[in-house]
């Protein structure tokens, strides 16, 4: 699933970057179309990855909750990933923020209600957030998969010399 995950919002990414390119280099009406549908598609991507590994994340813990609470182990699984969120969660919340406002500014800088410069500007402020994001949210999935194998360990579910296929990593 991370994988999945994380395949979806690279995706979202470079699709953003390909639309600030379409912006920069193609002038004209047509291109005009073409760099709104790129933007449109873009946003969406990076709006639904972020958002499902927000919610991957979110649903991790609630598992791992019930687990604890079932087996008696106390909340240290639960403690580490509300540590892992609290890395990533915030920065996840600002590029959907940004990507969502980099998209309505395009539509001010279209009609010329706002300038141009700071739709790129905002366009680039959100592309290095949603680069750094990714790699965050790539680390805390590989922890927030490698804490599932380990309480699956715990729980006996899995032995050691098992194959988990991938567990341990996004």
């Amino acid at each position: 699933m991370s994988i999945a995950l994380l395949t979806l919002t690279l995706m979202g990414t470079l699709s953003l970057a390909a639309t600030m390119v379409l912006g920069y280099v193609v002038p004209g009406p047509g291109a005009m179309r073409q760099h709104f549908l790129a933007a449109l598609g873009s946003t969406f991507l990076l709006v639904m990855g972020h958002s499902f590994i927000m919610f991957f994340l979110i649903a991790t813990g609630v598992a791992m909750k019930e687990i604890e609470k079932e087996r008696g182990w106390g909340q240290a699984f639960r403690r580490r990933l509300v540590e892992m969120k609290s890395r990533v969660f915030p920065l996840m919340t600002g590029a959907l923020l940004l990507v969502i406002a980099n998209f309505i500014v395009g539509a001010g800088a279209h009609t010329r209600a706002l300038p141009a410069w700071m739709h790129a500007a905002l366009a680039w402020v959100t592309l290095l957030t949603c680069v750094v994001t990714l790699h965050r949210e790539y680390r805390v999935l590989g922890e927030n998969n490698r804490l599932i194998e380990e309480a699956g360990l715990r729980a006996g579910r899995l032995r050691p010399d098992e194959d988990t296929a991938g567990a341990a990593g996004p």
